[in-house]
C-alpha cells in the first residue's frame, strides 16, 4: 500500500510530462535603460527614446503568453533647468517614430499620453521612485503600452514640458514594465 501512494503520483507526473501539458503562470519584468542624460530643451527640440522589447530575452520567451500589464514605472531624476515651474508628461507612439518637435508629435494621431503630469518648481530636481512613477501612469496609457507589448513590441517615448518654453533633463532614466504571463 505504501508503494501505491508513491507510484500513482509518479505515474500522473510522468503522464503530464509526456503530454507536454503544464499549466504555468507568473510575472516577469522588462526594463529598458534610457539614454542619459536626456535633455529636452523646449518644444522645438524634442527628443525621443525608441524602445524595442524584442531585445529582451524574457519578453521573447513569453511574448505569446502575455495576459496583462501588472505595473509600470518610469524611474530617474528629473531636473527643471529653468526658473519657471513646469509640468512634464511622457507620450508614446506605436512603432519607431522620430518626431523632432512637439508640433510634429501633436500632429501624430497615434500618440497616447502614458505618464504625468509631474510638476517641478523652478530649478527643482526630483528623483522619481517606483510608487510615485506608477501613480503617474494613466489607464489609457497602460492599455496602449500593453497593446504594444502584445503587438510588435516596438514603440517610441517622448517627454515634453508645459508652455512655450521649457528645459529639463532626465538622468539615469529606466522604463520598467511588469507583465503577467501564463499558458
Amino acid at each position: 500500500m505504501k508503494h501505491l501512494r508513491l507510484i500513482l503520483p509518479s505515474l500522473l507526473l510522468a503522464g503530464l510530462t509526456a503530454s507536454g501539458c503544464w499549466l504555468t503562470s507568473g510575472q516577469f519584468t522588462v526594463s529598458s535603460d534610457l539614454d542619459t542624460p536626456l535633455h529636452i530643451a523646449g518644444p522645438g527640440n524634442l527628443l525621443n527614446q525608441q524602445i524595442d522589447l524584442n531585445t529582451e530575452q524574457d519578453y521573447r520567451d513569453h511574448k505569446e503568453d502575455l495576459k496583462d500589464l501588472v505595473d509600470c514605472a518610469l524611474l530617474g531624476t528629473f531636473t527643471n533647468n529653468s526658473v519657471t515651474p513646469i509640468t512634464i508628461e511622457v507620450w508614446m507612439t506605436p512603432g519607431l517614430t522620430g518626431h523632432l518637435t512637439e508640433a510634429e508629435l501633436n500632429l501624430d494621431a497615434t500618440k497616447v499620453k502614458l505618464w504625468g503630469p509631474l510638476t517641478l518648481a523652478g530649478n527643482e530636481s526630483k528623483k522619481i521612485g517606483w510608487d510615485e512613477s506608477a501613480a503617474l501612469f494613466n489607464s489609457a496609457g497602460k492599455q496602449a503600452l500593453f497593446n504594444e507589448a502584445k503587438g510588435d513590441g516596438s514603440f517610441t517615448l517622448y517627454a515634453k514640458g508645459s508652455g512655450t518654453a521649457y528645459d529639463f533633463t532626465l538622468t539615469y532614466g529606466v522604463a520598467v514594465v511588469v507583465i503577467d504571463a501564463g499558458k
